[in-house]
């Protein structure tokens, strides 16, 4: 008996000892940002207000005609197809995965250039880019899946992350050397999937980068066409029949401009 009244004062002690502690402990933040009751408020009543807006021209749209492009990205929020593209609503197949990588997104792709018959692809990276900085740092403490996401910028990029380890005086101009590397894989990639497409001409694969933080000198924002159809080298790229319409001034910020090394023991 006494023994059954010490085991049941031993729980009830337990017991307390827990709640209080946890009591205690504080509370974990459990989201970061606007909550997302005032999210779904706005994104209800912007669509409320567009159609108010529209009136009886409202209608519902018609089905989906070729798109202008299909266009693979980085899911960086601030990549947005408005920055080079009037509407691209109905315009633009949109396929975007962390670090714009083909084999990520390969049946909306194929589904866009095969389906669509989108006559361009447009394969574009962005400077700042979270992907490729999480790959040169390191991405172990990531959960699993985004482990194997970014396991597959060892194919395009092997070999050059250490050449831009933290502290070595290169790490932003390392990571545009990785940015247009990775684009330059995801463009040869699509050559080679699509070949018969772009041999007949009715493909035309392009590579770019989004300069959102300037590093090539030209303005934030401002996109940076590096690749076409495997051609990288920036002559070679302003004299391709594709870039006819372009004017002299447009003309001069295509192609990768050579980038001064950092001087030696700069961080």
């Amino acid at each position: 008996m006494r023994l059954k009244k010490s085991l049941f004062f031993l729980l009830l002690f337990l017991g307390v000892a827990i709640t209080a502690g946890a009591q205690m402990r504080p509370v974990a933040k459990i989201r970061a940002g606007l909550p997302p009751f005032s999210v779904a408020e706005t994104l209800a009543r912007h669509n409320d207000q567009i159609l108010k807006a529209a009136g009886t021209a409202a209608g519902s749209l018609k089905p989906a005609a070729t798109p202008h492009m299909t266009w693979l990205a980085d899911c960086d929020a601030r990549v947005q197809a408005t920055l080079f593209y009037p509407d691209p609503v109905d315009r633009i197949h949109a396929v975007r995965n962390m670090g714009n990588q083909l084999t990520l997104s390969i049946g909306a792709v194929d589904y866009g250039v095969n389906e669509l018959h989108a006559p361009v692809l447009l394969i574009t990276g962005n400077t700042d880019n979270a992907a490729i900085r999480l790959f040169r740092k390191g991405y172990r403490h990531l959960g699993l899946e985004m482990r194997r996401t970014l396991d597959h910028l060892h194919l395009p990029l092997k070999g050059l992350a250490t050449e831009t380890a933290e502290g070595s005086g290169a790490e932003e101009q390392g990571d545009v050397l990785l940015v247009e590397k990775n684009i330059d894989y995801q463009v040869t990639e699509a050559g080679k999937r699509y070949r018969e497409r772009i041999q007949s001409g009715r493909l035309v694969v392009i590579g770019a980068v989004l300069d959102l933080d300037n590093q090539y000198g030209f303005g934030k924002n401002r996109l940076v066409i590096i690749n076409i159809n495997g051609e990288s080298d920036p002559g070679k790229l302003r004299a391709m029949p594709h870039l006819t319409r372009l004017d002299k001034e447009l003309l001069k910020m295509v192609g990768r401009p050579g980038r001064p090394k950092p001087a030696a023991g700069k961080k």
